[in-house]
């Protein structure tokens, strides 16, 4: 593992430097005379290359991480630069491909167009796309819903990352408005609340409570609430810190299910909740118990159930277990999106087939909450953040 990381890192740093020299050359011939924009340039380059050095190899690194803003301003930066300076080197490569660099071309000029477009759209998805919400709404029908349950709302939400937020205030604040609209009997939540510690619930207690208080609240845990990505000086640190935030989640107003189930009454009919702890391939956890969650659970009964990851679902809920209804989490829909003839499309379809959206097997249905928070990457490209309201609908069978 060790040696990828370092195959990874090296390749990244040539990757680097490679760029910077063709975006160099061809900015030193569209400026031609005025060296001044050249070496401006090149010294932001290598700010950003002493930064990376700095943050990632030596003296921190990122597991090692508490200050989650740092890492943000310094991702968004280096992030620019980089997709400045790809189509930047591209256009340098074909002049030389072409044997035009002796030459002004129009490649020049449609290579800086590029990059300057590039680098916006990435800035405008950081500090704008990261901070949008919608709202989807989705009918489902069921033969089996019983009767007081008809019309039903159900609201998921997933991936608040708060250490992750510029300002999660806002976000969540934001949050609660919509709810207010929404007026729901149910709200979910799916898992990831924070990226590692639970300090970063600190001072946002009141805003997550104004969310719970909207309706009855669940959660579950998500692969980021264990503490996973990060070094501890004990395994007693880690185990405090994840105590924690299970207490976070219940000074939130949350009622977390660990591989349990709960019954949901509306009037004289009743429905089951279950939730199950994180599930997905390797390298994420495995501590999902199913079996337990829906222990004593009739084959007749409606039940949602709540996991994290949706390869729980494809791998171990559907075609097996009688769950009419899936929420989960997890994939972020990697962030970016674009929509294709309308049909939404990210780059997460490459990794896993359930990335957003609503899906179906058999008599099973799934449905993949794209998250409000970012990881990793703190932009969001038409991608924003999602607030899912579920109306439940009795389907009559002829």
């Amino acid at each position: 593992m060790r040696s990828f990381q370092l195959f990874t890192l090296v390749f990244f740093l040539f990757f680097f430097l490679v760029t910077l020299a063709g975006s160099y050359f061809n900015l030193k011939k569209i400026t031609r005379k005025n060296k001044v924009v050249s070496r401006i340039f090149l010294v932001l380059n290598v700010a950003v290359f002493t930064g990376f050095v700095l943050l990632y190899i030596y003296p921190f690194q990122p597991r090692a991480a508490t200050n989650y803003p740092v890492y943000f301003y310094y991702n968004t930066f280096l992030f620019a630069v980089i997709l400045f300076n790809l189509p930047m080197a591209f256009s340098g490569l074909m002049q030389v491909v072409l044997k035009k660099w002796s030459e002004q071309t129009v490649l020049s000029y449609a290579g800086m167009l590029m990059a300057l477009a590039l680098s916006a759209v990435m800035v405008f998805g950081t500090f704008a796309g990261s901070r949008q919400i919608k709202i989807t709404r989705i009918e489902l029908h069921f033969p089996n819903l019983p009767d007081q349950f008809n019309n039903y709302k159900i609201v998921q939400l997933s991936d608040f990352h708060l250490g992750g937020m510029l300002r999660p205030d806002r976000l969540l604040n934001r949050t609660f408005e919509k709810l207010e609209e929404i007026e729901p009997d149910l709200i979910v939540f799916t898992g990831d609340l924070v990226n590692n510690f639970a300090k970063e619930v600190n001072r946002l207690d009141n805003s997550l409570r104004k969310i719970t208080q909207t309706a009855p609240s669940y959660s579950i845990l998500g692969n980021h609430d264990y503490g996973d990505y990060t070094d501890w000086e004990s395994p007693q640190q880690k185990q405090a810190n994840f105590e924690a935030i299970l207490e976070a989640q219940k000074d939130a107003g949350f009622r977390m299910l660990n591989n349990e189930h709960v019954v949901l009454k509306n009037g004289a009919d009743s429905i089951f909740l279950a939730g199950v702890e994180n599930w997905g391939h390797p390298p994420f956890p495995q501590y999902a118990d199913l079996d337990k969650a829906i222990k004593n659970i009739s084959e007749a009964a409606f039940t949602v159930l709540l996991t994290h990851d949706p390869a729980h679902w494809e791998s171990k809920v559907t075609g097996k277990e009688d769950i009419e209804l899936t929420l989960s989490g997890h994939t972020h829909g990697l962030q970016w999106g674009i929509k294709l003839a309308g049909i939404p499309f990210s780059l997460a379809w490459f990794t896993r087939k359930n990335w957003g959206g609503l899906y179906k097997n058999g008599n099973s249905l799934l449905y993949v909450n794209t998250g409000l928070g970012t990881v990793g990457m703190p932009w969001r490209l038409d991608m924003p953040g999602e607030i899912t309201l579920f109306v439940l609908k009795r389907s009559e069978v002829d």
